[in-house]
């Protein structure tokens, strides 16, 4: 059922290389590194310092990183989706969220095909933003969280958009979790993540030691799983399928923090700090 609607109008007026970036932020846990430390650690991952110079370039024009001048210097800060994904894993994401509130919020879509850059734009947008497909043209998540998808900012002009939200019961909701989600894909996966870190850490044949090598191995576990635990939704437990597996995960996430954050951190502070 389709409670409220508001219409929106048009306004008036990289690579796996990449993923790296937001992964130093999160073992550095600072909101701003030094372009020098940060092309450093970058060569660690095998880049040549023209190739990690050439990326922070890129990341800056997409928008994916913001810059700002410190004195001789460049800082950085993550930007636009990356932003948004890593304030995700560091805000309170993983806590339940309240019981059913009765509806889903949801983007109600209709986009010409000579505007199919927008719409898959807008698409790939709110699914980062931690919206499900329930359908071509619907999207839904818990709460709005419009103010994270970029091109609903700006529509074309015979593209219509709608805002509204649909109520459902509670099992009703969950299968269109299951739907909008693929939550048993997912359950999978994570399943998979879970087995393979527990793997890692039964192997593991002596404390790692701060350097390359451990920060190199702390990425190699960590950031596939940490950006592809994004994908579950913020839902109320009961939404879920029975088994869940994304708290085991998240639990052996964190053993592997325990393990390799500490020596990477050492590490990674080292160099940010280094005399320039």
């Amino acid at each position: 059922m389709l409670t409220y609607v508001r219409r929106i109008v048009p306004s008036q007026s990289g690579g796996r290389s990449a993923s790296l970036v937001p992964f130093l932020f999160g073992v550095a846990q600072r909101p701003e590194l030094p372009g020098v430390g940060l092309t450093r650690l970058l060569g660690d991952f095998g880049l040549t310092e023209a190739a990690a110079r050439a990326l922070l370039l890129r990341m800056r024009q997409e928008g994916k990183l913001a810059s700002v001048r410190r004195g001789r210097g460049v800082g950085y800060r993550l930007a636009g989706e990356y932003g948004h994904r890593f304030d995700r894993i560091r805000r309170a994401d993983r806590t339940p969220p309240p019981s059913w509130p009765g509806s889903f919020h949801a983007v109600l879509y209709q986009v010409p095909e000579s505007r199919r850059a927008f719409r898959d734009a807008l698409r790939r947008a709110a699914v980062h933003a931690g919206y499900g497909l329930l359908q071509q043209g619907v999207l839904i998540a818990l709460e709005d969280r419009t103010g994270a998808v970029a091109p609903l900012a700006d529509p074309p002009a015979d593209a219509a958009l709608f805002v509204t939200r649909l109520t459902m019961d509670e099992p009703d909701a969950a299968r269109a979790a299951r739907l909008a989600w693929d939550l048993d894909a997912l359950a999978v996966t994570f399943a998979g993540h879970t087995e393979s870190l527990r793997a890692a850490l039964r192997d593991l044949a002596a404390a790692p030691e701060p350097g390359p090598d451990t920060l190199r191995r702390y990425a190699e576990l960590l950031r596939t799983p940490m950006v592809e635990s994004l994908r579950s939704p913020r839902l109320p437990a009961a939404l879920f399928p029975a088994g869940w597996p994304l708290p085991g995960l998240w639990r052996t996430i964190q053993d592997v923090q325990q393990v390799f954050g500490g020596p990477a951190a050492s590490y990674v502070t080292g160099v940010l700090d280094a005399p320039r």
